[in-house]
């Protein structure tokens, strides 16, 4: 065009910029943008400005995006743009939808990333706010949507306070996908905060905010059970029922199951009690959680009640039920009863574990009856029961007890021989007991001393 002597205008290099746009070459747009147009003086028109922001749209970067259009805002209200301000007004609502689809897509992108995803995106978040753009609720839950990962965590709390503060509306569904957000990211709290916005706040829960919220509890009273840590456990029932959630047999159960792992007899039978005023029908998990917790407290014959109570309410007895009673006689030093035990699990086509024997010299060694933890070690063998690690841990310690410390040794090579890899304190307690009673034994035939193993941080 130059070379025939026709100077191309603004409307020329507007044409220019689109196809550049069209054809991906983002490059280009920018350089006619800035050596073409105004280098050779030429004013912009408002096609002019909407192709540079397409072009910032294509290339995904957010900053530069909003870099531009606060620049255009500037000029724009310093009088600098030439035209009917009236279609100047209605441009920049464009311009800012356009800076509005960029940060989308960058931050989109950015959630995408493996890199500090939620870092990310807040960068560009705040980007918009020293920009002053301000997007509305919607734009805010389609993003929050995008947020899948525990990673992004950071970026979907941001998200979900700024739509509270925009005008208090939010979409029932988006909160229940952030419920569910915050559980996959482990913080609990930070889904139950969200859910009481619910209940205060509003929209109603539906069955779907309910069921997750319980799920999330069940996570972590089933910690509270593994830990045995039952004032945690206690604690969340009544954060639950104080939300208007209802526990049912599995939440109590977990709480039982903390106490008796903690040997907390009173807890246990309080909690107990608890169940039963709530309506709720204790199973035979709830059963046997008591019994164990009283088992463990010496309380025998309270236990034996409460076994009693149980048959008579119709509740069958599992594998782990008979286990307790087993010990529960063994501490009343009534092994005949425990014979009787073993029959009628045969009867009821329940089989005797490791498990179960186990249990038994597990109770003969805390009575400090080792000859008798030997004899049910050699029934057990009789009866096809192979032992485990824990079964000879048990009995070294018995056969200490019993002041046989050559048989202890026995015991722990015959373990050894068998592949099985016994503990430390194992070791240790044939060591010393064969030193203290001057055994002629081979101690250099132990082998070398177990590693202790250590707990993994929490």
């Amino acid at each position: 065009m130059e070379e025939q002597g026709i100077s191309p205008n603004i409307v020329t290099f507007n044409t220019l910029m689109s196809v550049y746009v069209e054809q991906g070459k983002i490059e280009e747009v920018f350089r006619v943008y800035h050596e073409d147009i105004q280098g050779r003086g030429l004013v912009p028109t408002a096609a002019t400005y909407s192709t540079v922001m397409s072009a910032f749209k294509s290339a995904g970067d957010a900053f530069a995006a909003l870099d531009f259009f606060v620049k255009l805002r500037e000029r724009y209200n310093n009088g600098e743009l030439i035209g009917n301000p009236t279609d100047w007004e209605a441009e920049f609502v464009k311009y800012e939808n356009l800076a509005l689809r960029v940060c989308h897509m960058a931050m989109r992108r950015a959630l995408a990333g493996a890199n500090n995803p939620g870092g990310a995106a807040l960068k560009v978040i705040l980007s918009m706010d020293e920009a002053r753009v301000r997007p509305d609720r919607r734009y805010y839950e389609r993003l929050v949507w995008a947020c899948t990962g525990e990673e992004h965590y950071t970026i979907a709390k941001e998200l979900y306070q700024r739509i509270r503060e925009s005008d208090g509306e939010i979409s029932l569904s988006v909160c229940n996908h952030l419920i569910w957000l915050m559980g996959k990211a482990k913080k609990w709290w930070a889904a139950l905060e969200i859910y009481e916005d619910l209940l205060e706040k509003g929209p109603k829960p539906n069955n779907l905010s309910y069921e997750l919220i319980m799920s999330h509890f069940n996570i972590l009273l089933n910690a509270a059970r593994r830990r045995g840590i039952w004032r945690w456990g206690v604690r969340l029932l009544d954060k639950m029922e104080e939300k208007g959630l209802n526990p049912g047999c599995r939440e109590w159960n977990a709480v039982l199951l903390a106490c008796s792992r903690a040997a907390e007899t009173s807890a246990a039978v309080n909690i107990f009690k608890r169940m039963i005023n709530q309506g709720l029908k204790p199973d035979v998990v709830s059963y046997g959680a008591l019994l164990s917790a009283l088992e463990k407290g010496g309380l025998y014959d309270e236990a034996l009640r409460v076994w009693e109570h149980m048959r008579k309410v119709g509740i069958h007895p599992n594998l782990h039920a008979y286990t307790i009673l087993v010990s529960i006689y063994i501490g009343k030093g009534n092994h005949d009863m425990v014979d009787a035990v073993l029959r009628d699990m045969l009867s009821a086509n329940i089989e005797p574990t490791v498990v179960t024997f186990n249990a038994i010299i597990s109770a003969c060694v805390r009575s400090s009856k080792g000859s008798a933890a030997f004899e049910w070690f050699h029934k057990m063998k009789m009866k096809s029961v192979e032992p485990n690690e824990i079964t000879y841990q048990m009995l070294i310690e018995a056969l200490v007890q019993d002041g046989k410390p050559k048989v202890a040794y026995e015991m722990y090579i015959t373990a050894c021989n068998k592949g099985l890899n016994l503990s430390a304190k194992s070791y240790d307690t044939v060591m010393e007991a064969c030193q203290d009673y001057g055994a002629l034994i081979d101690l250099a035939s132990l082998g070398l001393r177990p590693i202790v193993k250590l707990d993994p941080p929490r």
